[in-house]
């Protein structure tokens, strides 16, 4: 099994309920994508926190070249964006290796007036802090 990471992050304010998820995620410099590859996968989706919670839009990018951009349409007053990125790896230290991991991101969303149009999460990837099997 593939080492995985649960990362929340911080509420974002968007000012309506159609707005933008910007997704720029950069590998650390010791580290390169085994690519082009189906282990290559971003997945992206949300729950609305409309009184209830239901699961709702769910995309899916083989391969995804950063930064991407996906349209978000919700109901409410927020929802919390699931972003999953799956991918193989290699480090430039064993060359030889290959290793696959998940990073799984939780980005609460809050609409509010003077919101931005965008949610963003463009960071590098916590490889260092993951131990690959």
């Amino acid at each position: 099994m593939s080492p995985e990471r649960k990362i929340r992050k911080e509420l974002q304010q968007v000012g309506s309920t159609e707005y933008t998820v910007m997704i720029d995620l950069r590998l650390p410099d010791r580290f390169a994508l085994e690519a082009p590859s189906h282990h290559n996968r971003l997945h992206v989706s949300f729950e609305n926190n409309e009184g209830k919670t239901e699961r709702q839009g769910h995309i899916i990018r083989e391969n995804p070249e950063f930064p991407v951009g996906i349209p978000v349409r919700s109901k409410g007053e927020g929802a919390v964006i699931y972003v999953d990125y799956e991918f193989r790896y290699r480090d430039s230290t064993d060359p030889e290796a290959l290793f696959q991991t998940r990073i799984h991101y939780e980005i609460p969303v809050e609409v509010k007036e003077n919101g931005s149009d965008e949610v963003k999460l463009s960071e590098q990837l916590p490889l260092d802090e993951l131990e690959a099997v």
